[in-house]
């Protein structure tokens, strides 16, 4: 970051992201200080880099009530948490290209017996009002750029500089960002989060296997009354996706005549030329989606990436002066297919740790390590255990991944091996042998059922200055047009759902350049996870621009 003189501001708590697990850790927190004699007025800040809560926010989804149940100790609809509708119904088709097989029984873990439809955005937004009540500063539009450090030792962060022209030269409007510190540092950052991976690398903190992610592209469709039922939840596996590639869609019925629709691939796949968007709209061709979304109209699109690896690939949950929570700590439950209820949890349970601190007016790791403890000892730990070899099930197939992940609940969550091994997910990407593969096929979109990737850019929202330095970071960009181009085809064209890498012509010869259009990214991150030669970083952007996800 360039360095400019800088306003500090000094909190007790500072905890970055406004996420389900960030915005319920502040929640959590703030009843909790407030019982504390020895402390007076706590200081509870959430920033946030969207400029507003809920904007940056997707998921399906489908939301056990469980942790938000507990927050709020009782029902957390009576407390008012907006839901779209109980389920009231579901099915999961295996898939084919032109038909689709109704499995006889419903998998355990896919029952939603006692779960909702919602809007992940709608829910952040009540959380938000209900930490403010509470007296948390939640900062909107404060993209935390950079960690402040002692050592191993994390004392804040900074956020991004904003006004800058894209040579990072100060414009008119230039504000530099500000350091805030704290005694304690929470990272809820989500899915690939910028400053946890930073933290992790620098720490050497990650577990025993790393992250793997798939990617996930979701609509939200109006279509004719009758069509699906407000609650009724539809999952597919199979086509388009090869039988070695792990991955499946969804479509669940909303209030309206509203469904929310979409598609995850997971990003360990072969086939250099796969793209994930395009996968999704080959989906909605298939005769059981196209019934449900035929003649309706699309109203909203995005794309995020999901981490699949669970228990194993949790890194290391607390340090000095520093929590992880959330997404950013992998507590997502792979085998469910869900969540938001193990992301508040943790954040609770973050919180309790925290007040514990606050006891021993001590935040170094070896306080912090209660909670650890606490999540071993809660509920989140027995989920996660149970499915923390789940992705590995899946590595070599899906038939031969439900046999292994069958085992596996029998077994209590164990294969042969216990952790099974992973590997970043591009390290299985293929070099190309010419052409497109079978899964990169293109399909030509009709504009109606099937859309183009700008116009899914367009019905994200997304919107960043143009006059400002990139905030995609590519270390070498010659190795873009030489070896990645010849050796896999400048996957980045494939792989970003939101056509942000594009190579052009430079000059004769057949030269090309990337061209990087980063005011298109709607902040997924799978550039981040699936280049081949790990040169693209994603950092947040100075003008906390993005996607707008509200009412998806």
């Amino acid at each position: 970051m360039n360095e400019f003189e800088r306003d500090r501001l000094d909190v007790d708590v500072l905890i970055v992201g406004g996420g389900p697990a960030g915005l319920s850790c502040a929640i959590h927190l703030a009843r909790l200080l407030k019982e504390e004699s020895g402390v007076e007025e706590p200081s509870v800040a959430v920033v946030e880099k969207a400029p507003e809560v809920g904007q940056h926010i997707l998921s399906g989804a489908v939301m056990d009530p469980r942790g938000l149940d507990e927050l709020f100790d009782g029902s957390c609809q009576e407390a008012g948490c907006p839901v779209e509708s109980p389920v009231v119904g579901e099915t999961v088709y295996y898939l084919t290209g032109t038909s689709a097989f109704r499995f006889p029984i419903l998998p355990p873990p896919l029952r939603n017996d006692g779960c909702y439809v919602v809007s992940l955005s709608r829910v952040v937004q009540w959380l938000k009002e209900k930490a403010e009540d509470l007296g948390v500063d939640v900062l909107e539009g404060f993209p935390a750029a950079d960690l402040v450090m002692d050592g191993e030792r994390v004392l804040g962060v900074v956020t991004a500089d904003q006004g800058l022209d894209r040579e990072g030269k100060p414009r008119s409007n230039f504000a530099p960002g500000a350091e805030i510190r704290a005694r304690v540092t929470v990272l809820c950052e989500g899915t690939r989060g910028s400053l946890t991976r930073k933290l992790v690398d620098r720490l050497g903190i990650q577990g025993p296997n790393p992250q793997t992610y798939g990617t996930g592209i979701k609509e939200i469709w109006e279509v004719p009354e009758g069509r699906l039922r407000p609650g009724e939840v539809v999952h597919t596996a199979g086509w388009p996706l090869a039988n070695s590639h792990y991955g499946g869609g969804w479509i669940y019925g909303m209030p309206g005549g509203r469904v929310s629709a979409g598609f995850v691939s997971a990003l360990d796949y072969r086939d250099s030329t796969f793209d994930p968007h395009g996968a999704m709209q080959k989906w909605k061709t298939h005769p059981r989606v196209r019934a449900i979304l035929d003649g309706g109209t699309i109203v909203q699109s995005g794309a995020k990436t999901v981490p699949e690896g669970g228990y194993w690939s949790q890194p290391k949950l607390y340090g000095d002066g520093f929590l992880i929570a959330g997404d950013a700590g992998s507590f997502l439950n792979a085998l469910r297919l869900k969540g938001v209820h193990t992301a508040v949890k943790s954040g609770m349970l973050a919180a309790e740790s925290i007040r514990d601190a606050f006891r021993a007016q001590s935040f170094d790791a070896r306080t912090l390590s209660a909670y650890d403890r606490l999540y071993r000892e809660s509920w989140v730990f027995k989920e996660l255990w149970k499915a923390r070899n789940l992705r590995q099930a899946f590595q070599d197939g899906f038939v031969g991944g439900m046999v292994r992940a069958g085992l596996m609940m029998a077994f209590g969550g164990r294969l042969l091996a216990d952790p099974v091994p992973l590997v970043d997910d591009h390290r299985h990407m293929e070099k190309r042998t010419g052409g497109r593969g079978q899964e990169g096929q293109a399909l030509r979109p009709d504009g109606k059922l099937t859309i183009d990737k700008l116009t899914g850019v367009h019905h994200a929202g997304a919107i960043h200055e143009e006059d400002q330095p990139s905030h995609l970071l590519v270390a070498d960009l010659d190795i873009c047009r030489t070896r990645c181009r010849e050796e896999y085809g400048n996957p980045c064209e494939s792989f970003c759902p939101a056509n942000v890498y594009e190579m052009v012509d430079e000059g004769a010869d057949d030269e090309k350049r990337l061209q990087i259009n980063h005011a298109n990214c709607v902040h997924c991150k799978t550039c981040d996870i699936m280049d081949p030669y790990a040169v693209i970083t994603w950092t947040v952007p100075g003008d906390a621009g993005g996607p707008n996800y509200l009412g998806m």
